[in-house]
């Protein structure tokens, strides 16, 4: 296990998956994320790469030939390496190898640094195409869970500008309908959270100007604040269960594949290229409220 530690903030880091574990803000005594407790999610913070959601029939096709990928890709049970570390920073590896070549054929160096400023824990992906001739297609995104300052029913979710904004709608499959719920959110008013509210899946926004979103208590204004400026789509999510304790805010670059889609990974809404050698960076931040 990693740990990184400022004045403000201590987070731990474990190498599968290269997951955070822990975010605990000292001033405040306060555990932000979720604990992973299987009785609700096992996970935390899982990073979702090479695909973002469910592929149709848990499979795609590239060139002709078709490969099995499992909901979120792999990345999230691959066991990382340290390449560097200090006290407010860790920068964790893994490589393309055998394994994910009988499953994903590209060549690909995935590093996912942590860094700490301050109040702030900052998460970067960085991809590197590793090969010398051919393209590389991929999704990214995270998948952070966060614990609440109490009941779901007190929870709002507030973006940083004035957003009226559709929910995309998902299937039971797991898949996108065309289906959309217009003006979801309206006028830039917080959406209240309650019970319920994730019977059909996640909660997912595109098209939104905010470079922050909120998640506070109601009652006490504790919760977090998350940076994702540049990510195209973002998941809000939680266990359809009564007295799950916490909420997953999800960055995407990615999306799952709509019921109705044909095509091969090329063509798959989201969808990113990076040409050989070349490289792909973005990240996020958390800081507790």
């Amino acid at each position: 296990m990693i740990t990184l530690e400022n004045s403000d903030l201590r987070v731990t880091i474990k190498e599968t998956g290269a997951e955070m574990t822990s975010l605990l803000d000292k001033k405040r005594s306060r555990q932000c994320l979720w604990t992973g407790d299987p009785a609700f999610w096992g996970r935390q913070a899982p990073t979702l790469f090479p695909i973002v959601g469910r592929c149709k029939n848990n499979a795609y096709r590239y060139r002709g030939k078709t490969y099995s990928m499992g909901q979120h890709g792999f990345v999230r049970d691959a066991v990382f390496q340290v390449e560097k570390q200090s006290d407010t920073h860790v920068s964790l590896v893994y490589r393309s190898n055998e394994e994910t070549l009988a499953v994903y054929p590209f060549a690909f160096t995935l590093r996912i640094q942590y860094d700490l400023f301050d109040d702030l824990v900052a998460t970067e992906y960085q991809v590197v195409n590793d090969s010398e001739e051919e393209p590389l297609y991929f999704s990214i995104g995270g998948h952070p869970g966060f614990l609440l300052d109490g009941a779901l029913n007190d929870q709002l979710l507030c973006f940083s500008e004035r957003e009226t904004l559709d929910r995309v709608l998902l299937a039971p499959s797991g898949q996108f309908s065309r289906q959309v719920e217009p003006a979801y959110i309206k006028e830039g008013k917080p959406l209240q959270l309650h019970d319920g509210i994730f019977e059909n899946d996640a909660l997912v926004f595109h098209n939104f100007r905010s470079r922050t979103l909120r998640l506070v208590s109601s009652k006490s204004g504790r919760g977090v604040e998350m940076n994702l400026e540049g990510f195209p789509y973002v998941g809000i999510w939680s266990v359809n269960r009564p007295g799950a304790p916490f909420v997953c805010i999800e960055p995407w670059f990615g999306l799952a594949d709509y019921e109705d889609f044909e095509g091969e990974l090329p063509q798959k809404d989201g969808i990113l290229k990076i040409e050989p050698w070349e490289v792909f960076h973005h990240s996020f931040t958390v800081r507790p409220l």
